[in-house]
This record gives C-alpha cells, structure tokens and sequence, in this order.
C-alpha cells in the first residue's frame, strides 16, 4: 500500500477580483480554461471551478 506523504507543501491562495473579472472577461472570448489558467498562472480546474 502507498503511503501518502503528508509533508508535500500546498499553496493555495484565493482570487482576486481582478482575477475573476479576467476569468468572466477571457472566458466571454472562448478562451479555454487551460488557456486561461496559464494566464493567471493557477490550476485550470481553479479555473473551471471559478466559473461554475
């Protein structure tokens, strides 16, 4: 069995509301979310949490 190992560092931090308005105003111009996430330099399921 594989142990996980708890020790991994996370970074996880919140967005801002520029960064929202960012996602709203890519995503109107059919920007993937892939895309998107390299932009704002985050994870792209953040991204299509975001615009859930």
């Amino acid at each position: 069995m594989t142990q996980i190992d708890s020790n991994i560092p996370r970074y996880y931090h919140q967005l801002t509301s520029e960064q929202r308005g960012q996602i709203e105003a890519l995503h109107d111009l059919n920007w993937s979310n892939t895309a998107i996430a390299r932009k704002l330099h985050c994870h792209r399921s953040t991204i299509g949490r975001e615009l859930k």
